[in-house]
């Protein structure tokens, strides 16, 4: 009787040998925008994210949307987070009124999102200003996807 090691899905790993053995790399297969918009965020767990400039500099890597979103902002003067932003905003220090919530690192309050009008925010500041973005999430249905902008 021989053995042998049965592999479902092949083409779904890169296979290379390195000092006589056989390495198996799942590939990865990114989610696209369009298919993001497809897909409810709600009840989400972001797994891993790490966001850089175009010098590669870290600029977060938090695992809660608004918190990606707070650091993108924070690099950024507020004049073009006002001009390029689809949240609304009010110089006030508005603290849960009408879900307007105060950040004192931007010193500026802003209503609130859902996780999907939430990434859908940062994905936009990711574009605009020339960052990349990599991120795992777990889905609510536990699917996992992967998305990234480089």
């Amino acid at each position: 009787m021989s053995e042998y090691l049965r592999i479902e899905n092949i083409k779904d790993y890169i296979w290379e040998f390195i000092d006589n053995d056989l390495i198996l790399t799942k590939k990865i297969k990114y989610i696209t925008e369009k298919e993001l918009q497809f897909i409810s965020l709600t009840g989400s767990t972001i797994l891993d994210c790490i966001v850089s400039n175009d010098k590669n500099i870290v600029i977060t890597e938090k695992i809660k949307f608004r918190s990606i979103l707070l650091d993108i902002w924070k690099t950024l003067p507020i004049q073009k987070i006002l001009q390029t932003s689809t949240f609304n905003f009010k110089f006030s220090k508005e603290n849960g009124l009408n879900g307007y919530y105060y950040n004192d690192d931007i010193k500026i309050s802003f209503q609130n999102k859902d996780a999907n009008g939430t990434f859908t925010e940062i994905i936009k500041q990711i574009k605009e200003n020339q960052y990349k973005i990599y991120i795992k999430i777990l889905l609510q249905n536990n699917n996992i996807i992967e998305f990234k902008i480089d």
